[in-house]
């Protein structure tokens, strides 16, 4: 049976941020190799407003149809949410499809036979202080449970807190957006483990 995937690309034929001009792919595996099925010129535009942002996402989904599986160097925001709530499965990678769509299909695969999508636990977010946490993204990374670190994080940042940090294997590229734009006051540091971001709260309350 086919599997269809969907891969945003800019210009240079690697993963970029849907912000960024570029082409959504859909790719479909066939007799042992993926194939271009079809395309479509897509660039979320923020600056326009939140009507036009998501009637553009409306349009995306609609013209993906049956494909429900999203790859982008980084999703967020309204795209991440309307994407969610369509029932996708949405993956972050760096690099060209030929780089991953084969990975991405045999974790689909497996969390299909299991029948239990994101039923892998949520790792502990421990409070070390008041308004400070800690939490592991490592296991999610290193596993094929489906959960994602976006899941993770994204209640945690959007709560009350004065400073989180997040032990993992790499910077998520979201996260990492998210950290050069501005939108986080953080550090990192290395570890034998792996890297510590520590993300403080830019303002109080």
């Amino acid at each position: 049976m086919a599997r269809d995937i969907a891969v945003f690309i800019g210009d240079n034929g690697t993963t970029t941020y849907p912000e960024e001009p570029g082409q959504v792919v859909i790719y479909r595996r066939q007799q042992g190799k993926w194939r271009q099925v079809s395309a479509m010129p897509f660039q979320l535009e923020r600056a326009s407003g939140i009507t036009v942002v998501r009637r553009q996402v409306t349009g995306l989904i609609q013209w993906l149809g049956h494909c429900h599986i999203f790859v982008a160097l980084s999703v967020s925001g309204l795209l991440y949410k309307e994407l969610e709530q369509a029932d996708f499965s949405i993956w972050e990678f760096s690099g060209r499809p030929t780089d991953f769509l084969e990975y991405i299909l045999v974790q689909e695969e497996m969390a299909s036979r299991r029948n239990e999508p994101n039923t892998q636990a949520a790792p502990a977010v421990i409070e070390t202080g008041p308004g400070c946490f800690q939490v592991s993204l490592k296991d999610i990374q290193q596993s094929s449970g489906g959960l994602t670190s976006k899941q993770v994080l994204q209640p945690l940042l959007a709560g009350n807190y004065y400073l989180v940090e997040v032990l993992c294997s790499h910077i998520p590229p979201w996260l990492e957006a998210e950290c050069i734009s501005g939108r986080l006051d953080y550090k990192t540091e290395r570890t034998t483990n792996g890297i510590k971001l520590i993300i403080r709260k830019q303002r109080c309350g």
